[in-house]
């Protein structure tokens, strides 16, 4: 004989599973992908910039087409999946490290068309200068001679005082000079890593990284107590410098040299690259000399030979902190590609009401982002 029906009985009492974190997704993406992968760019494009549909669809053809046989094997791996990267978030925020993930309104709007883009970043210091005007990368050798850190100090001065956000590695030598030139004009710096975000090497830097993080930021692409990169994360490093700036600046390089795998980085993504000439008998100007000699850079003998290029003025006062990218532009980035989209199309793939996203697009447009085709028809640049 049936029982009399509780009040309720139907309902129950048992909430659905919670959902991993948003960031947690992008962080299993991002391990799952690794450091500098070349497909981080069409995995972006197949997933519109969605990390946890990139999850769902992890064992799909579609997945393992964009992400590649590699990173589809360790997707499927025993234990790979969003909740296992819980400690590494709980980390960051005990140590108030921002983790910045590609849909992040302060991840580097410069990034997110390189192909190789870092998935997610580690910050410390103020976010809001990746995204500010004006980015110039300055490399050069970690044993300069006097000539090397009188011209770091001398263009790096110059360009700060002008309004530039100096982009530079952080390590000994003259990426050093760079940063302390930018930091005695009282000017916004960036430090790129190739070591864990709560790691400074070399630790004797470690003076100079928090005068940095006091007016501009630290940033890298491994985790607090991720030692996993060793040498590579220094050539890593480079393509985020170069992939940042809007001009790069060799000062003084040898032939061989870590400064010129971040050139053929600039080259590979369209930046300008600049060199200034040295003593053609001294080895650690061979690799400037060569650059200006092959056509590879354009010769400057200071910092107001390339103000003109980059849209400054001599002199002018560091710029405030530029406001983050709207959301809107990322969305509109995101669901573009390489093939014409009408503005009906892309209103459709974004979810932005076609008369606001003409806005968003004009937007772009004047930025460089986009290009406007006949039939109102746009594409990624």
């Amino acid at each position: 004989m049936r029982g009399p029906e509780l009040p309720g009985a139907q309902l129950s009492f048992y909430p659905p599973p919670a959902q991993p974190d948003e960031l947690l997704y992008w962080l299993w993406l991002a391990h799952t992908l690794g450091p500098a992968s070349a497909h981080a760019g069409r995995v972006m494009d197949w997933c519109g910039g969605d990390a946890r549909y990139a999850w769902e669809e992890r064992e799909t053809a579609a997945f393992r087409e964009a992400a590649g046989p590699a990173a589809a094997r360790r997707a499927r791996q025993p234990g790979s999946s969003p909740e296992a990267f819980a400690p590494v978030a709980a980390r960051c925020r005990a140590l108030g490290v921002r983790v910045l993930p590609y849909d992040s309104p302060d991840y580097p709007l410069a990034l997110t068309r390189i192909p190789d883009m870092p998935l997610v970043l580690y910050c410390t210091g103020d976010a809001a200068w990746l995204n500010a005007p004006a980015l110039v990368g300055m490399v050069g050798s970690r044993r300069p001679d006097d000539y090397g850190r009188w011209a770091a100090s001398a263009v790096g001065r110059g360009l700060a005082r002008s309004g530039a956000v100096i982009v530079s590695g952080l390590a000994d030598g003259l990426d050093s000079e760079c940063h302390r030139a930018a930091v005695d004009e009282d000017a916004p710096t960036i430090g790129v890593q190739g070591v864990p975000i709560d790691r400074t090497y070399p630790a004797t830097n470690q003076l100079l990284r928090e005068k940095v993080e006091a007016n501009g930021c630290v940033i890298g692409e491994y985790a607090p107590g991720d030692d996993s990169a060793g040498r590579n994360g220094f050539l890593q490093r480079n393509r985020l410098i170069a992939g940042l700036s809007q001009a790069l600046v060799v000062v003084q390089a040898r032939e061989r040299s870590g400064t010129m795998s971040t050139v053929a980085h600039a080259e590979r993504y369209g930046r300008p690259v600049y060199a200034l000439p040295g003593d053609a008998a001294r080895e650690n100007s061979a690799g400037t000399n060569r650059l200006i000699q092959a056509g590879r850079a354009k010769l400057i003998l200071g910092a107001e030979d390339m103000l003109d290029d980059l849209g400054l003025a001599a002199a002018r006062p560091a710029p405030a902190a530029a406001a983050p990218p709207l959301s809107e532009e990322r969305r509109t980035l995101a669901c573009l590609g390489h093939e014409p989209k009408s503005i009906e199309e892309a209103s459709a793939g974004c979810g932005i009401p076609a008369a606001a996203l003409a806005a968003v697009l004009m937007r772009l447009e004047l930025a460089g982002r986009v290009k406007a085709l006949p039939g109102q028809r746009y594409i990624l640049l």
